[in-house]
């Protein structure tokens, strides 16, 4: 089981590190519907998957925890793909998968759990490495200041829905919650572009196919999996692997697009690996 929790936590990674690649179709997509297709086709996906294989009905009180859980990951959405358009891509990309950084806090100080040295000093070693990936590219010069904001509050939604979603997987499947997590989501999204009279219609037919891969590669594929995975793991061990994303997206960038690999990608690359290494190492970490 260790294993095999260990491995779909690396294959999630590998998914979710396609979303910046699929993004490249999207420049002309208004952040707010990206964020709405990506859950409405990554919803509508799971939801057709249940309606093929019954999956039953989540408890009143999960369905609650699942309500917060889906605000909280449409925000997330919201807020990175608005960073993205108002602050350097490698910033976004570094302060939007600080996630580890407030679910450790919120599981030590707030949960009141037991937080091991391994777990710690994988976190730190691969946010070093993250943080040679960005090198030179990292601006925090005042003009950023709102994306960077945003990139960083984008970190602090999905911790929240990380820790909710640890909680409701203990007695809920992973199809069951995610169905109701990115409908959820979806709704947040829809409700927040109405009221800030976002466009979320009439892209072309190449845009919406970028936007069904982003629901189903990075989403499904993706999220999916951490959500299986955070059953088994402190949801501060899930939340650190996509820390790895700039790592796997330089390396699809480098085949599909012929873009150079520096010496601070393979550097920091090789730093956020041992990270994670370390992390899935220690047996004290794994609830399994």
């Amino acid at each position: 089981m260790k294993r095999r929790v260990i491995l779909i936590l690396f294959m999630a990674m590998i998914a979710v590190s396609t979303a910046p690649i699929i993004a490249k179709w999207l420049a002309g997509v208004p952040a707010v519907a990206i964020s709405f297709w990506r859950m409405s086709f990554a919803s509508a996906l799971v939801w057709g998957y249940s309606a093929i294989r019954p999956q039953g009905s989540l408890s009143w009180s999960n369905r609650k925890k699942t309500v917060y859980a889906g605000i909280l990951l449409g925000s997330h959405f919201l807020f990175f793909f608005g960073a993205i358009k108002l602050t350097p891509v490698s910033n976004a990309t570094f302060l939007g998968t600080l996630a580890p950084m407030f679910t450790i806090l919120i599981e030590k100080y707030i949960l009141g759990r037991s937080i091991t040295k391994a777990l710690v000093y994988g976190l730190i070693t691969a946010l070093a490495g993250a943080t040679i990936i960005i090198g030179n590219g990292f601006d925090l010069s005042n003009g950023n200041t709102l994306g960077n904001l945003m990139a960083l509050a984008s970190s602090a939604f999905l911790a929240g829905a990380f820790i909710i979603a640890g909680d409701v997987r203990e007695k809920e499947g992973t199809i069951r919650y995610s169905r109701n997590l990115y409908l959820v989501a979806a709704l947040t999204i829809f409700v927040i572009g109405l009221i800030r009279g976002q466009n979320m219609l009439g892209f072309s037919v190449i845009d919406y196919f970028g936007l069904f891969l982003l629901g189903f590669i990075p989403t499904i594929l993706g999220h999916n999996a951490l959500y299986y995975a955070v059953k088994f793991v402190p949801p501060t061990l899930v939340a650190t692997f996509p820390l790895g994303e700039p790592v796997i997206a330089s390396v699809f960038a480098w085949i599909l697009f012929n873009e150079a690999i520096g010496v601070n990608i393979i550097a920091g690359g090789l730093l956020t690996l041992a990270g994670l290494f370390i992390i899935t190492r220690n047996p004290q970490g794994l609830n399994i």
